[in-house]
């Protein structure tokens, strides 16, 4: 109960924690000495430390962690929160982007922190059709569309050229062939057709293969979403300016978040990461609370807030499982 009290304290004040504010809180249920003797056991297992010689307690990341394991009482969202999420319910998305983005717009203002939305990965996404443009004798444009209106494009530079009926017929054998098939499953399946050396595709063939390559094996090219970076400027622990320059290219390193992000796709659902778990050394004073949002029956995203260690983490687990189960709604009527 002593932990807990604490926690709620200073994720509201930012500030050291004596026992005699604790016990005031309990109303001297507990004396200040039974507390402190208390609070130097939490010091001595880990859970607290004094920043200064006469100063309070403050929360360990050990703390943090052990708090967020064993939160219970999460609070539902808000009407205005609520009402501002079901805003994004309405039809009048064009592109899936267009989705992303306001996702993580709505997200960054309702949490009041940082938010983050990362596309899903190509491999996983379903492919539903393509389309081959000729720009030049031997240049081809090879648009993939997925089942949920996602656009990759590549330039494909052929040794011979291909005539406007094979890129027709290509166009048809692949869309008819490999509609609903998840992208991982098109490229082994084009890759099977080589080998049977069908009719006269294979060398075209060979070609869309290595696009679909460069598409699945380049994850870095991933599109991140990240809004309201800036509502990290006032928050006591990011007051000194050097810690806040390095927390801003810590933002500006998108292999390392997407690998970080990443990680949260192993399962379903909300993931907390806490202080130094990111291994992102900038960001060791820094949470990020995820959840995976689906497109299709195989395909997931992550979306997610990024927000001081002392966040309140009751308050914004909900508010992100309620965004990723919005987005998840959207994607399934696009």
């Amino acid at each position: 109960m002593v932990l807990e009290l604490i926690m709620d304290r200073y994720i509201n004040f930012a500030e050291p924690i004596g026992s005699g504010t604790i016990a005031k809180t309990i109303k001297d249920r507990f004396s200040s000495a039974t507390i402190r003797n208390v609070m130097a056991d939490l010091e001595e297992q880990g859970f607290l430390y004094k920043p200064h010689v006469v100063a309070g307690r403050v929360p360990t990341y050990k703390a943090y962690r052990y708090y967020v394991n064993r939160l219970s009482a999460l609070k539902l969202p808000g009407k205005k929160e609520l009402q501002a999420l079901e805003t994004m319910m309405k039809p009048h998305y064009s592109y899936v982007e267009e989705i992303m983005e306001d996702a993580s717009k709505v997200l960054a203002a309702i949490s009041k922190h940082t938010s983050i939305v990362v596309e899903p990965k190509v491999d996983m996404m379903l492919f539903k059709e393509v389309e081959f443009v000729k720009l030049s004798s031997r240049t081809v444009l090879a648009v993939f569309v997925t089942s949920s209106g996602m656009v990759h494009t590549r330039m494909v530079n052929t040794d011979e050229e291909f005539g406007m009926n094979m890129l027709k017929s290509m166009k048809t054998y692949m869309n008819e062939k490999f509609s609903g098939v998840p992208f991982y499953a098109l490229k082994q399946g084009i890759l099977e057709d080589i080998r049977k050396d069908r009719e006269n595709y294979s060398r075209l063939l060979a070609k869309v293969k290595e696009t679909l390559e460069t598409i699945i094996d380049e994850e870095d090219t991933r599109e991140i979403y990240l809004e309201g970076a800036s509502k990290i400027i006032g928050v006591p622990e990011f007051t000194d300016i050097e810690r806040l320059k390095g927390l801003f290219q810590a933002f500006e390193k998108k292999e390392k978040l997407l690998k970080l992000i990443d990680g949260c796709l192993r399962e379903e659902g909300i993931h907390v990461i806490i202080g130094s778990e990111s291994d992102i050394k900038e960001m060791s004073d820094m949470s990020i609370i995820t959840s995976t949002y689906r497109i299709g029956e195989k395909s997931f995203g992550v979306l997610g807030v990024i927000g001081p260690i002392r966040m309140n983490y009751s308050k914004i687990i909900p508010l992100v499982t309620y965004a990723a189960r919005t987005v998840t709604n959207i994607l399934t009527m696009v």
